[in-house]
């Protein structure tokens, strides 16, 4: 899942519910023979597998997610400082996948500044929403605000789709329209400072690198 364009393609075949590769391609747009190889790489991962039922005849390959969610985070309380454990290949691929879902965001966010600058756009109609700022808090005070989001991104996921993250005809749980907005949370805690001179690792106020706070991301189709 480390590619943008296929963090697109889990997410489109989620909301379909079951997908051919010419239904993905329409969707986003781009030669059916490009999503079929992207496909093929997916099923091969785990990620998607293929839906016979759906299908009208032997050769007609259908698509459904394998899973509804992806969680990548650290394995264990020392893991990312301690090459032993977990394997190396597994950390290489979480952080190659988080930063694919950086770009995948990074894009919508870019097509959002375009659309904004269009002549014939409402500034009401925007609802692209980007807030930076530094936090101080202890490590418990990251951990409740981290929940929080999670919680709530996940009751809001499920709303006007099925158990199976498809999405309902006629948005039941909308007064409106529904339109699919990309959402993401990321909490970063700074690096250790350099050490002063004189100081030692268990002198009070110095941070060791393992002390770092822990991240973790998720690439999900919702």
């Amino acid at each position: 899942m480390a590619h943008p364009l296929r963090l697109d393609i889990v997410e489109r075949v989620g909301r379909r519910g079951t997908a051919r590769a010419a239904d993905v391609a329409a969707d986003l747009e781009i030669p059916a023979n490009s999503v079929s190889y992207h496909l093929r790489i997916l099923a091969r991962g785990g990620v998607i597998e293929e839906a016979p039922e759906a299908a009208r005849d032997r050769r007609d390959r259908v698509w459904r997610l394998a899973q509804s969610s992806f969680h990548l985070e650290r394995r264990g309380a020392d893991s990312l400082n301690d090459p032993e454990a977990s394997d190396a290949d597994y950390r290489s691929a979480s952080g190659a996948a988080t930063l694919a879902t950086f770009e995948w965001m990074r894009s919508a966010w870019s097509a959002e500044i375009a659309r904004s600058q269009h002549p014939d756009t409402d500034p009401a109609d925007g609802l692209g929403v980007l807030s930076a700022t530094s936090l101080r808090l202890s490590r418990e005070q990251m951990g409740e605000l981290n929940q929080l989001f999670k919680t709530k991104l996940q009751e809001y996921s499920q709303l006007n789709r099925d158990e199976h993250g498809t999405d309902l005809p006629g948005d039941p749980d909308s007064d409106g329209e529904a339109i699919v907005f990309r959402a993401l949370w990321v909490s970063v805690g700074e690096q250790a400072p350099e050490r002063e001179a004189g100081t030692s690792v268990g002198d009070p106020g110095v941070q060791r690198p393992e002390d770092d706070a822990s991240s973790s991301s998720t690439a999900s189709p919702s």
